[in-house]
């Protein structure tokens, strides 16, 4: 869930982080364009690319940032009239500094290494499991962009659709993601392979805070690793990404704060402490944790999540399960995302709806960017205008909301089958390939999505 991270130190000097922040960390919140069959994204990794699919890799991470003096200085314009503490999702931010995919997109970082849960449900012992779900959990953070680049705010409505296929299980894992609120912003997600045996459903809710020279992000709310057969349920929170040298310095970011992992069926807790660096010495990236059973610690972790992390059993002093490292980065191998060709997107699905602004922040053309924001942004506002005076009333397309919880509406959480038929997904909807698709509500997957006025801020 980071921003963008650099292990590059600041001139040797890192302001402490302030102490809410780190607290804050720890009390997270529990119309279509015409897609058709052919366009589905499959659950058989045994096919190859279909048609208008692209295979996508994250690049290799540079290491640091320095604005230069004319973006810099508009910045320092912009951010010399707030308050330190404010809340910075309805600020119109320079698009020199927005990183060039929506939040929606950025959420796949976590299945970066995503085959590293392929054989969780075959595990058998319960401190395995949470020990691989930590080993994947630490995994997201190793990809990391240069400096501080913020990923856009999803407009209401905008989605996100995509897959992953692991060859050593012969499966695929399906995401969808949708922006359901805009202020406060709220983006839900639902991930899918029963194959491997897990779900995962999320609610996350990211709020930034202006502290002088960085900008915190916030992550509330939680996601939830499903695993089917075992009738086991992960519940995930984050940590805070607190971005440095936003005036003056390098730009940079730091993973910071309190996260955990936790299953009330095992009765099994991942507690973890990601440090800020010191003012004077030390590392940055570093984390320590450790697992607990019921209040007794039986293992300690500790070590950098973008190099190397050991884990030591607490009960007998040595190493566990006769080896000392839980995550090693140097042999991890990203998973390549399949997305469907930009022609091939719907209206208001993240890659199509903010390409003008990709391609121009990616050409460093800052003034067509601002441009091509700024039209977004008068589209959406014509667009509250009309549903407003038409009293048509926006609701979520793909997610909804039972007692307080938001829930992908055609979730199946029911244990794979070998003989079923492939899991597909048409206009958002998971579904075995060959069956009827039972809409919900077909209004809300025709009609165009829109914002309060106030709701369009980048």
């Amino acid at each position: 869930m980071e921003i963008g991270t650099s292990s590059t130190i600041n001139n040797g000097v890192a302001p402490t982080v302030p102490q809410d922040i780190i607290n804050n960390s720890n009390h997270h919140n529990n119309s279509s364009n015409n897609s058709s069959n052919n366009n589905s994204i499959s659950s058989s990794p045994t096919d190859s690319l279909m048609n208008g699919e692209q295979s996508t890799s994250p690049p290799s991470p540079p290491i640091e940032e320095v604005l230069e003096e004319e973006p810099r200085n508009l910045l320092i314009s912009l951010l010399s009239e707030l308050k330190i503490g404010v809340d910075l999702s309805r600020v119109p931010l320079p698009t020199f500094i927005l990183e060039p995919r929506s939040l929606l997109e950025k959420f796949t970082d976590n299945m970066i290494h995503g085959d590293i849960l392929c054989n969780i449900s075959k595990l058998e012992s319960p401190m395995d499991r949470i020990q691989l779900i930590t080993k994947w959990y630490l995994s997201a953070f190793h990809y990391r962009k240069k400096g501080l680049q913020k990923p856009y705010n999803p407009i209401l409505g905008e989605i996100f659709r995509t897959r992953w296929e692991f060859k050593q299980t012969n499966s695929n894992c399906i995401m969808v993601s949708e922006q359901i609120s805009h202020h406060p912003p709220v983006s839900c997600i639902y991930l899918s392979n029963r194959k491997d045996g897990y779900t995962m459903s999320g609610t996350i809710n990211p709020r930034s805070k202006f502290l002088g020279n960085s900008m915190a992000v916030i992550v509330d709310g939680s996601s939830t690793l499903t695993l089917l057969g075992l009738q086991e349920e992960y519940v995930i929170t984050f940590p805070t990404a607190v971005a440095r040298g936003i005036i003056f310095g390098t730009l940079l970011t730091e993973i910071v704060g309190n996260a955990t992992i936790s299953c009330k069926q095992t009765n099994l807790k991942v507690e973890m402490d990601f440090k800020a660096k010191p003012m004077f010495g030390g590392e940055y990236n570093v984390v320590s944790g450790k697992i607990k059973k019921a209040n007794e610690t039986t293992h300690t972790f500790n070590g950098k999540w973008d190099k190397k992390v050991e884990i030591i059993s607490s009960l007998s002093k040595k190493k566990s399960s006769g080896s000392d490292i839980l995550w090693d980065c140097s042999d991890a191998v990203k998973t390549q995302m399949i997305t469907r060709s930009i022609s091939e997107q719907e209206e208001f699905e993240s890659q199509r709806l903010w390409q003008k602004v990709s391609q121009a922040i990616i050409k460093k053309n800052q003034k067509d960017a601002t441009f091509e924001k700024n039209k977004l942004e008068d589209e959406q506002r014509k667009r509250v205008k009309d549903r407003k005076d038409n009293n048509i009333e926006w609701e979520p397309r793909l997610f909804k909301k039972i007692n307080d919880q938001w829930v992908y509406k055609y979730q199946n959480h029911s244990v794979y089958d070998p003989n079923e038929p492939k899991e597909v997904e048409i206009d958002g909807i998971i579904h075995f390939e060959g069956t009827l698709i039972k809409k919900e509500s077909k209004q809300s997957l025709v009609e165009k999505c829109g914002a309060s006025e106030n709701e369009i801020a980048v």
